[in-house]
């Protein structure tokens, strides 16, 4: 299964929604292949292999608050082929970008959080495009049931939204770790108190500085952000520059190491822009309790007041320094608090639990018939099917006559060059297995498989001649199959039609039948095409089990919308003359 996900950004761009983005695609990946489609940092559109992911990161010629503007991603996003989309959201960019490119594929929505937003402008520049996409979407995935209740960009669809909590790894820390929070704790000789995120308002640092006045402890704040030097300055106006620490970003194991050092975690938010808190998991997987405020949102029920922690109104200092203040004065309490959210945080916020679910959804949303909301009834079938017969012999006819006198002139070039026959013939695999004859004209000189048999052509082939590279880079050896679609051996767009017999040397070296390859059968449910998903998509020199992932996409949502689409970049290829291309040919 090809799943597209369509974020804001990717790491190591930092952020909840971020971290979130990229253990899905890692943990995922074996199970369907992942493609990440993000705005980028630069001018310049990238893509890259993360690990086993590949990214494309979108050039961005401006940035508006929080939001990266990329004109061409409307454009990226219209080329990708997948069976599964996945828009990470909040994301104006990508909302815009699909609600311009409209791809096919099954939709999922995930609402990480609320926008936060003046009403105007929400409802003018946002609310469309995320009400287009929520429409469309067979499923909203949400981290938690409070959300699902109370977001009001989600109401009236609470049908669609199903709970996937978000995971964190969690696993024993190494003796490494264990030694670094022991040198913490006896270098401060005081109790540590911890927060962890962005240092931007909606988290409430601000509030937790006031709560601190009187506060017997040493206060790390890890991270980073706009609000930091404003936030320093406040803590060195409320005389707090001796107990309260600013390290900025840290790297994994110090950060492990100082969830074991502190007495407890606070997470202040003051907005519902907080919709989960994951940092709380990482604090309760390190048998932390948690204090956190009372927004609505799944703050509340991932850190569960009396049970796993305490819970606070939002920006009340008072009350924040109170429970503060409680903790760290009955150790006791922390411990049991402490023990009950490790045993949570493991039960329920497991990262394989989270990866489980999310595989399980997939399943649900591209196989269940109810959810297919791209699938087309068996009427809609049947009428695409004569659309497609239609459009096949009006193209094919009207190709023939004009195509004849270029008919002539390459005809006339393959006998100069070399005497041989003109036109080339061969078995092909049909609609249901049956085989047919195929024409081409000749690119390759007379009997080049004499002595390898059906082989496909590689890069640079030296049986292939020189008028032979012409036609093969515009398509022009194909102009016969004019013919074999026109009488329904074949159509303008499906899966190649591959020659019985044929042979190739698969990923792991061996040589195999394509007959034998997993999804052959199932590409043989339409007729073979000239153009199609694989031709114009996948890689020239991809093995073909590879290949066949795009064929199989394609019989599962082909449609005379799709068919347009690869006929018209068809012709772009071959006006570029880019068919022979090894890499991207458009």
């Amino acid at each position: 299964m090809n799943v597209l996900h369509i974020g804001k950004f990717y790491p190591p761009a930092k952020g909840g929604m971020e971290t979130i983005l990229a253990s899905i695609c890692e943990k995922t990946t074996g199970h369907v292949v992942n493609r990440v489609l993000v705005a980028g940092t630069t001018t310049k559109t990238i893509e890259e292999r993360d690990g086993l992911v590949d990214v494309v990161r979108v050039g961005a010629l401006a940035k508006i608050g929080a939001v990266a503007v990329c004109p061409t991603m409307p454009a990226h996003l219209a080329r990708e082929i997948a069976d599964l989309i996945v828009i990470h959201e909040p994301n104006p960019m990508g909302l815009l970008s699909y609600f311009l490119a409209r791809p096919a594929g099954r939709l999922i929505v995930w609402f990480h959080s609320e926008v936060i937003r003046p009403t105007w402008r929400y409802r003018l520049f946002y609310r469309p495009f995320l009400q287009f996409a929520l429409k469309r979407a067979s499923k909203i995935v949400v981290a938690s049931p409070p959300l699902a209740q109370s977001a009001r960009q989600l109401q009236g669809w609470e049908a669609k939204c199903v709970v996937i909590p978000y995971g964190v790894d969690i696993r024993m820390d190494s003796d490494a770790v264990e030694r670094s929070a022991a040198e913490i704790r006896q270098a401060e000789k005081r109790p540590i108190v911890l927060f962890v995120g962005r240092l931007v308002p909606y988290k409430g640092v601000d509030v937790l500085l006031e709560a601190l006045r009187g506060i017997q402890a040493v206060t790390f704040l890890v991270g980073d952000g706009p609000e930091r030097r404003a936030l320093a300055a406040k803590a060195e106006t409320l005389g707090l520059s001796d107990s309260v620490k600013f390290p900025g970003e840290v790297s994994a194991a110090h950060l492990r190491a100082l969830y074991r050092a502190c007495d407890l975690f606070v997470l202040p938010s003051v907005t519902r822009q907080e919709a989960f808190g994951v940092v709380q998991i990482e604090a309760m997987a390190a048998g932390k309790p948690v204090i956190s405020t009372d927004l609505g949102t799944g703050v509340a029920w991932v850190n569960q007041h009396r049970e796993t922690g305490l819970v606070v109104p939002p920006g009340d200092a008072r009350a924040l320094g109170d429970a503060i203040a409680q903790l760290l004065n009955d150790a006791p309490l922390r411990s049991t608090l402490g023990q009950a959210g490790a045993a949570r945080a493991c039960s329920l916020f497991h990262v394989d639990r989270m990866i489980d679910a999310t595989l399980d959804l997939y399943r649900t949303v591209t196989d269940s018939p109810e959810l297919a909301g791209n699938r087309a009834s068996v009427r809609e079938r049947v009428a695409q099917g004569i659309g497609k017969r239609a459009l096949d012999m009006t193209l094919a006819g009207a190709g023939l006559v004009v195509s004849a006198p270029l008919w002539l002139v390459l005809a006339a070039l393959i006998k100069i060059e070399d005497g041989g026959p003109i036109f080339y013939s061969q078995e092909r695999v049909g609609l249901g297995g049956r085989q047919f004859l195929a024409w081409k004209f000749r690119s390759m000189i007379p009997n080049a498989e004499a002595g390898t048999g059906a082989v496909q052509s590689a890069e640079c082939d030296p049986r292939v001649t020189r008028i032979g590279r012409l036609m093969r880079a515009t398509a022009m050896d194909e102009l016969p199959q004019l013919w074999n679609i026109f009488r329904g051996d074949m159509s303008f767009v499906g899966p190649r039609a591959l020659r019985p017999g044929e042979i190739e040397v698969n990923g792991s070296g061996v040589v195999e039948r394509l007959e034998e390859v997993p999804g052959f059968d199932a590409r043989c449910a339409v007729r073979p095409g000239l153009t199609g998903v694989a031709q114009i998509y996948a890689p020239r020199d991809v093995v073909r089990r590879n290949k066949f992932r795009y064929d199989r996409f394609y019989v599962r949502r082909q449609s005379l919308w799709l068919d347009t689409r690869l006929i018209l970049l068809s012709f772009w290829i071959t006006f570029r003359g880019a068919w022979e291309t090894r890499g991207r040919k458009y």
